[in-house]
């Protein structure tokens, strides 16, 4: 990406995260609409509040090395 983009590379990588973040819980509620499991709803909804976590904390740290 060029220094004259509007949108950096810490954003395009956050907007990735929430992709698969979405696509977690999406695929957790599938399964518990299908099988009534709720340990693997909440399985995909703990590793997407992890991914979460971590995103945001590179997100944060990649925007202070760029100022």
């Amino acid at each position: 990406m060029s220094d004259e983009s509007p949108v950096d590379v810490a954003t395009w990588m956050l907007l990735l995260s929430v992709v698969v973040i979405a696509f977690l819980v999406g695929v957790g509620l599938l399964q518990l609409l299908t099988t009534g499991d709720v340990g693997s709803f909440f399985r995909n909804l703990g590793i997407g509040l992890f991914l979460a976590l971590f995103s945001v904390g590179f997100y944060r740290k990649w925007h202070e090395t760029e100022v």
